[in-house]
């Protein structure tokens, strides 16, 4: 049990290198550079620290997950192809629907 447990480690460190060469992963971990600290040394109260933390962390994993559908979509086939432009555009979607709630919830404290 313990082998497999390290082995899914070493595959999820992969996993992250392979994430790492995207440039909207790398700016988005930029941007956390700035957000969390905010979050940390706000004054907000704790569940709205709380909130936009795991915001962020979703944030990271959409991304992760939409970086792994587009290499999917692109070992199927690179050539134009209608249907995976739009699979593509439903994966970045949902990056963007996270990141406009984690803009909307640090508006929200700032007030």
């Amino acid at each position: 049990m313990i082998k497999k447990l390290y082995k899914n480690f070493l595959n999820s460190l992969n996993g992250l290198k392979v994430v790492f060469k995207e440039n909207s992963f790398r700016l988005e971990i930029l941007l956390g550079l700035f957000l969390v600290p905010y979050i940390l040394f706000s004054n907000n109260e704790f569940i709205l620290k709380m909130i936009m933390l795991i915001l962020y962390l979703l944030l990271l994993a959409f991304e992760i997950m939409n970086t792994s559908i587009e290499k999917l979509c692109d070992k199927i086939t690179k050539d134009l192809d209608d249907d995976i432009k739009k699979i593509k555009d439903l994966s970045s979607a949902s990056v963007f629907a996270v990141l406009i709630t984690l803009l909307v919830i640090f508006i929200i404290s700032l007030f």
